[in-house]
């Protein structure tokens, strides 16, 4: 699972940078099972309501796109045009369920792409690379597993493709209940990782810490949550009594005082990468779970241009692509 076991932190960044990295893909039921059918993309077209926010701010969001996506034309001509503008970068999601070649049973396990034998994993990969790079003019070279979903042979098939960055790790999680990886032992710093010979930057998804124990966080909290009663109830005893709050640095259904709030603490712990990250189906109203109506979107959007103000207002930090990075790290 990308060379987890031997990784090579990175040194501090000199300034506190910031990765916007966008899950972009088709909207779907999310409680529903996981379906070959659905992949509608109307969300691509509400996307320009966060463009302009990042305009604002100069930033060059990355949007990682599923297969899904790149064979629809509107989509791509949206994203095609910022891209030929340099006002973004485009990367590869993979959702394996709508991804050719379609040889596996959908379901939750072959949700996870690294559950599938090698062959079938990197045909996947490869087929939707080659097809996003003819649809763009540009191979991508930024990749985020569909719900986080490495595997043993994810970082080999990466590097044989060609790519430089993944960001697929999510932070102090465990996803080993519903047959997905297990990070619990690893933190959001960058690092870079060998695979087939190669030198491959990983930026994982920011997950930090609130309160009195922030700074045992990621030993404590990972042993408290879980799928139990009891354990939940533990993680929910934490929060309330101000000792400990995990917060993911994502407007999916967190405010921007908690953004603000999770970044000064992870700072105060010494670390100076965020990766700030979230669906694309979240811009339009019912493609996903957090925005079900207007005023959900309009909060969601304010949330993103509050933090944003903050972390460069108050905070004093810069925005980098993930190739950016990538140079600047190596």
């Amino acid at each position: 699972m990308l060379s987890l076991e031997n990784n090579q932190p990175c040194d501090m960044l000199a300034q506190t940078t910031l990765t916007v990295i966008i899950d972009t893909e088709e909207e779907f039921d999310w409680a529903a099972p996981f379906n070959r059918q659905s992949r509608s993309v109307k969300n691509i077209q509400h996307q320009f309501r966060a463009q302009e926010i990042f305009k604002k701010y100069n930033i060059i969001p990355t949007y990682v796109i599923d297969y899904a996506v790149a064979e629809d034309d509107q989509a791509v001509e949206i994203l095609k045009e910022w891209a030929d503008k340099g006002e973004c970068v485009i990367g590869t999601h993979l959702h394996p369920w709508v991804s050719p070649p379609y040889e596996e049973e959908v379901n939750r396990v072959n949700s996870y792409a690294g559950n599938l034998p090698y062959a079938l994993e990197k045909a996947k990969l490869e087929i939707l690379t080659d097809f996003i790079e003819k649809r763009f003019d540009k191979r991508p070279l930024v990749f985020k597993a569909g719900r986080y979903g490495v595997g043993p042979n994810t970082g080999e098939i990466l590097a044989e493709l060609g790519y430089l960055v993944d960001s697929s790790i999510l932070p102090y999680t465990d996803s080993s209940h519903d047959h997905g990886p297990d990070f619990r032992k690893l933190g959001s710093e960058p690092y870079f990782f060998e695979a087939g010979g190669k030198q491959l930057l990983e930026l994982p998804n920011s997950r930090g810490y609130c309160g009195l124990l922030a700074r045992y966080g990621g030993s404590l909290f990972p042993l408290i949550a879980g799928q139990s009663g009891w354990r939940s109830l533990m993680a929910g005893i934490l929060v309330k009594s101000g000792l400990l709050e995990r917060v993911p640095l994502t407007p999916d259904g967190i405010g921007s005082q908690d953004h603000i709030r999770v970044v000064k603490s992870m700072m105060a712990t010494g670390l100076n990468y965020f990766n700030y990250a979230y669906h694309s189906s979240s811009l339009m109203i019912g493609g996903s779970p957090y925005v079900k109506n207007q005023t959900e979107l309009e909060e969601f959007i304010q949330n993103m241009d509050d933090f944003f103000a903050c972390y460069v207002n108050e905070i004093g930090g810069c925005f980098k692509t993930p190739l950016e990075l990538y140079d600047i790290l190596k």
